[in-house]
């Protein structure tokens, strides 16, 4: 282990109209997020107050009109790129991850886009490597399907293998520019990179030179053996969904991420859990649970009490669906551990007062995305500082259920309660993201290949 001092991370991910599928519909919401420049500013400021790490910016390559009710946030999307480019104009120090799908993208101008932007917003920039799910996609790129999982993950090895490499292609310091002699470049440091793996033969070396972070700290999403196995040879910060395991199931996959590392010479340390967790905050318990019942009312789903029998392995077909809880005797006492900790869970997050068959349906349709937690700032800052501290997770990636108030009251009221606790930063230690994660900044594989040849 390296012995860094452990700290709390946050992440803020952007879904424009928020989280919950019926969040937008609040009088108080928004629903224009994804075309908003006003918004996108002020939402990255307010989370750049709050001493975020980064600002994720999750992309989709297709957007279908019949997703409206369970996924709007899919059906606009802004572009990824393009976005980080405006918010890094408009920050100063929050890190921006650009999420970029290696199916339908080439390496090269991967590589150069996100070098660009890691320039200009003064090593700020990391890359979401996501291999894409959606099969819909496959039609706007000339494609006959979608490859299946296995080969775009063989795909995404390389193509992330091709990026890093570029990355190195200009070492530090390779302009000179040297005015008395004309001489612009070091060509002694500037590589063509000869790449040749199974799908890309790139040459190079990059048009752009070598980035403010030297390598970009990369992030991959997911939990299948393919999307473990990116995220031990590449990954810095690996995002899941591991709250919707409950706790034990978080530190166990936690564990299991972090020791994959060492089969490709990696430190644990070198890569962050960071799960998502969609937070209701009021300004106390009672209003985080008033806001929790006010948002999943507008739920707008086809309900199957089969399902959800099937889920809590109790036979809940034959009650209405305004049966409060309290008068069905099948939920006493669940024998399914899974079933009874989203039981338990739903009913702590709609608090005090009836809650009916259809209040749990409105949550079971979205169990596996993550962990939901509605309180004031005291109940939030208990959940965040258990799960960091039980090792289940290195910090957070928050998503509030619609926008702007709820990411404004997390900033206002949790972040204080958590720095009071001494569990998260009260000021940017450093300005690039690497500096945020306390990750070294790597040596270029060409200039350290000639000093051990010179040592030689």
């Amino acid at each position: 282990m390296s012995g860094r001092k452990r700290q709390l991370h946050l992440g803020f991910t952007i879904w424009p109209v928020g989280f919950h599928p019926a969040g937008w519909r609040l009088e108080r919401a928004i629903d224009d997020g994804n075309t908003n420049p006003a918004f996108l500013r002020e939402v990255a400021q307010t989370v750049e107050r709050g001493l975020f790490d980064f600002f994720f910016i999750g992309d989709q390559l297709i957007g279908l009109p019949e997703w409206q009710y369970a996924r709007p946030n899919q059906v606009l999307r802004p572009d990824a790129v393009s976005l980080a480019g405006y918010l890094a104009a408009v920050t100063d120090k929050l890190g921006l991850v650009v999420t970029i799908n290696t199916t339908y993208a080439e390496p090269y101008s991967t590589a150069r886009s996100l070098a660009t932007l890691d320039h200009l917003s003064q090593g700020r920039i990391a890359w979401n490597v996501v291999t894409g799910e959606a099969e819909e996609s496959a039609a706007n790129f000339g494609r006959r399907e979608h490859w299946d999982n296995a080969r775009r993950y063989d795909w995404a090895e390389d193509f992330t293998a091709a990026v890093t490499e570029l990355w190195d292609s200009w070492e530090d310091g390779a302009r000179v520019a040297r005015k008395e002699t004309g001489e612009f470049v070091d060509e002694s440091r500037v590589h063509r990179i000869h790449h040749s793996g199974d799908f890309f033969s790139v040459e190079g070396p990059l048009n752009v030179e070598r980035p403010v972070q030297g390598q970009l700290p990369i992030v991959n999403a997911g939990r299948s053996e393919r999307s473990l196995e990116l995220g031990a040879r590449f990954s810095d910060i690996k995002f899941t969904n591991d709250t919707a395991l409950g706790l034990a199931g978080a530190q166990a996959m936690y564990e299991d991420m972090k020791s994959r590392l060492a089969e490709h010479g990696r430190d644990p340390d070198d890569q962050y859990v960071i799960p998502g967790l969609i937070v209701y905050p009021g300004r106390d318990k009672a209003e985080g649970h008033a806001l929790f019942r006010e948002v999943h009312a507008l739920t707008n789903t086809a309900y199957d009490l089969g399902a959800l029998s099937d889920f809590l392995r109790r036979d809940l077909t034959g009650y209405d669906l305004d049966a409060e809880t309290t008068a069905i005797p099948e939920l006493e006492q669940l024998d399914n551990a899974e079933a009874a900790r989203f039981l338990a869970d739903t009913l702590a997050n709609y608090g005090p007062g009836a809650v009916t068959l259809r209040d749990v349906y409105h949550v079971y349709v979205r169990k596996d995305f993550f962990a939901s937690i509605a309180g004031g700032p005291t109940e939030i800052a208990d959940f965040i500082q258990e799960w960091w501290e039980s090792r289940a997770v290195d910090g957070f990636m928050i998503f509030p259920p619609y926008q702007p108030e709820p990411i404004e009251r997390f900033v206002d009221l949790v972040v204080p309660e958590l720095q009071r606790r001494g569990i998260y930063r009260t000021a940017y230690e450093g300005s690039t993201l690497r500096d945020h994660f306390n990750l070294p900044r790597p040596a270029s594989r060409y200039a350290a290949a000639a000093a051990v040849a010179e040592r030689a």
